[in-house]
């Protein structure tokens, strides 16, 4: 009975394996894929919106495209209902974000995260949190997006995200869910704001190379069991046919001179 005959079943469970790792790999690699482009796209945003000239949001239909571009409103802040949001490191440091309601001229409230404050001295809120004048002012911001819903809680004065749904039951009466704002300058200039909070990064990380790894793994799977399969073959002729030379592995230089140096 030939090789092939004896062993043909056995090859194929091993065949059928590596498909499935294979198949499994090429998952991962399109899921990284997935994850580069939605990285791609974040990133064009910015570079696109980011440091734009500001426009008026009154009046402005705002789409997914606006996120990052900044924006002008008028109005004042509610000062009774600001909000830290835990969780915040920014430059390897702890600390909070502070956000307020902002109710405009024509009677909208908004959001709005003016910065960020360094954890204090009993590291579970700042040691001093600044509030903004309560006047009519213009505000220049730029348009963000509602975080998802965080899965962890909160104390009191205090919110886990810059979520709706939290923030609904944090702050008296309704308010635009569509935006938040983050602050880049105020009209008024009396109060002490907290420090800016950094441009997003622009590095795309590292989903493209995760992803051709992915497809490795997966070509290398079937190399491997090619090579099995040779390398078992390989010997099963020289047990059975004496005619039969196995090919010789190529001697390198390196290889030569290392005999040498173990025979001296």
């Amino acid at each position: 009975m030939s090789y092939f005959a004896q062993s043909w079943k056995r090859w194929l469970i091993w065949l059928l394996l590596a498909t499935i790792f294979a198949i499994a790999c090429a998952f991962l690699s399109q899921w990284q894929f997935d994850r580069r482009a939605h990285r791609v796209a974040e990133i064009a945003l910015v570079q696109n919106n980011y440091d734009s000239p500001p426009v008026s949001l009154e009046g402005l239909k705002t789409t997914a495209a606006d996120k990052w571009r900044p924006v002008t409103v008028n109005g004042h802040y509610l000062l009774g209902q600001q909000l830290l949001v835990r969780n915040r490191p920014q430059n390897g440091q702890p600390g909070f974000e502070t956000v307020l309601p902002f109710q405009t001229i024509g009677g909208d409230v908004l959001i709005v995260s003016r910065g960020w404050l360094a954890t204090g001295s009993k590291t579970d809120s700042p040691d001093l949190v600044p509030l903004p004048s309560g006047a009519i002012q213009t505000i220049t911001a730029r348009l963000v997006a509602f975080e998802a819903r965080p899965n962890r809680d909160a104390p009191a004065g205090q919110i886990a995200g810059i979520n709706v749904d939290e923030l609904k039951t944090k702050f008296d009466g309704d308010f635009r869910q569509d935006w938040y704002l983050r602050l880049i300058s105020e009209s008024d200039q009396q109060s002490t704001n907290p420090i800016p909070l950094l441009k997003p990064s622009t590095d795309e990380g590292n989903h493209l190379s995760y992803a051709l790894q992915w497809i490795l793994f997966a070509i290398l799977a079937f190399a491997a069991l090619y090579w099995a399969i040779n390398k078992e073959y390989e010997f099963y002729r020289v047990q059975t046919d004496p005619t039969f030379v196995p090919k010789r592995r190529k001697v390198t230089r390196s290889q030569i001179d290392n005999e040498v140096e173990d025979r001296a």
